[in-house]
């Protein structure tokens, strides 16, 4: 039984059916006008650009992340995230997820990188295990994305969306992510400076830079998604999943455009 007799417009039925991911939601938001206070409050610099900048930016995708997770709960059987592997995944993901933002968040309130920091065995090892975290932030919902094929409609083209979503999520954000996680930084043959970077985003400007493919590659899961919410209700349902699909290899394509673009040392824009 899916959940779409319940009333979805409320947005107490989010609540209620994902309350964790719900809650975890609004205390983001809530992180990124902290984080936006303390940058306007704190002069201090970290790559030429505020300390507080990559926790605002990390809290705001953050939400993001889970805004969108709640969205597709609409899309489980019936209080699947209460119990079993629903709530293993509703829980692991939330927690993971404050786990490293709380780590962010306070090597950028004593001025020291999170990313690329081996200073320290200790530094070394968190950034070994932030890695670990981002793997199961992009892969656990892969788990969602399959029962919610399982017990959807067939030629449904929001839950085709969906699935494709989550798994370029994976395949792009993810890998994208590991490999600039090998590297020492994510400039290629540009400034080390986020300082006159690409505005909110400070990507390099004047050479590669490898947050770009792993921004649009992460991002997956709300774009493909988003792109079959805007097409015609009335459109037939074979139609708009072709072109959902053409879509998402569209996306796909240019995705890795940006990444092959950063590892030749040219800029995005």
């Amino acid at each position: 039984m899916q959940q779409d007799s319940l009333q979805w417009k409320s947005w107490r039925t989010y609540r209620e059916c994902a309350s964790s991911w719900f809650y975890i939601t609004v205390a983001f938001l809530l992180l990124t006008i902290f984080f936006l206070l303390a940058s306007a409050t704190d002069d201090r610099l970290f790559n030429e650009i505020s300390v507080w900048s990559k926790p605002f930016k990390f809290a705001l995708s953050f939400a993001m992340y889970f805004a969108t997770l709640l969205i597709f709960a609409r899309y489980l059987p019936l209080g699947y995230l209460r119990k079993g592997m629903g709530r293993l995944i509703a829980v692991s993901i939330t927690f993971v997820a404050l786990g490293e933002m709380a780590y962010l968040t306070i090597q950028s309130a004593l001025g020291e990188a999170s990313h690329f920091n081996s200073t320290t065995s200790f530094h070394a090892l968190m950034y070994v295990l932030m890695g670990i975290g981002a793997t199961w932030l992009v892969a656990a919902p892969l788990g969602l994305g399959w029962v919610i094929g399982r017990n959807s409609a067939k030629n449904n083209p929001m839950v085709l969306s969906i699935i494709i979503g989550l798994a370029l999520t994976f395949i792009l954000g993810g890998g994208f992510g590991g490999y600039l996680s090998s590297q020492t930084n994510h400039w290629v043959n540009a400034a080390a400076t986020d300082a006159n970077g690409i505005l909110l985003f400070n990507w390099a400007t004047d050479g590669g830079d490898l947050r770009v493919a792993h921004f649009f590659g992460l991002h997956a899961m709300q774009a493909v998604p988003l792109f079959a919410l805007l097409l015609p209700k009335q459109m037939r349902n074979n139609t708009a999943s072709a072109l959902v699909v053409t879509f998402a290899v569209v996306y796909a394509a240019f995705s890795v455009h940006t990444f092959v673009q950063a590892i030749q040392g040219q800029p995005f824009l």
